[in-house]
């Protein structure tokens, strides 16, 4: 089965990428990924995203999916560009969400110094065995050069709600500290 996106049947579903509920029809992208606990060689489950999460989160199975449907996605040009980005920067779909540091002991997957306590960083996540598993954090200002590109703050507001106007200047200065 391909990467699909259809209108939710239920709102019972929740995106893989954030953990809120797909609401009942709006569109969502289902990633065709191996079921390990099948006992038949090739079944396939179907992790649920958002289109937003998933162009994000999964930027090439939202392409693909995007690609193979008539379904009219709003801001399907802009989500698309997203994950074009995504698949042109690896490590962008990495990024979890901007935090400040509640300890000085995690070091810096980029410069591998450690972070200060109340510095903002940027926690990553690796796409492992059809799963997110937490992978460390990054100095907010070495975030541009381990993600290879500085436009980040779009990406971090997605990935960090919580983001008050005054925390994402502070965190765009970081970026550009490099």
């Amino acid at each position: 089965m391909p990467h699909v996106i259809e209108r939710a049947t239920t709102g019972r579903a929740r995106c893989r990428g954030c953990g809120a509920s797909i609401p009942k029809d709006t569109p969502r992208v289902g990633e065709a990924v191996p079921n390990m606990f099948a006992e038949t060689d090739g079944a396939e489950a179907t992790h649920w995203y958002h289109p937003a999460c998933a162009a994000y989160r999964r930027p090439e199975a939202f392409l693909q999916a995007v690609e193979g449907t008539d379904i009219a996605l709003p801001e399907r040009d802009d989500l698309a560009a997203i994950a074009a980005e995504g698949v042109a920067h690896h490590r962008l779909p990495r990024l979890d969400k901007a935090e400040r540091a509640p300890t000085a002991r995690a070091a810096c997957r980029h410069c591998r110094v450690a972070i200060p306590k109340d510095a903002w960083r940027i926690a990553l996540l690796f796409w492992q065995d059809g799963r997110f598993a937490p992978a460390g954090f990054v100095h907010a200002s070495c975030a541009p050069g381990y993600f290879e590109t500085s436009t980040l703050l779009d990406r971090v507001r997605h990935a960090t709600p919580a983001l008050t106007d005054e925390d994402a200047a502070a965190l765009a200065h970081e970026f550009a500290q490099t």
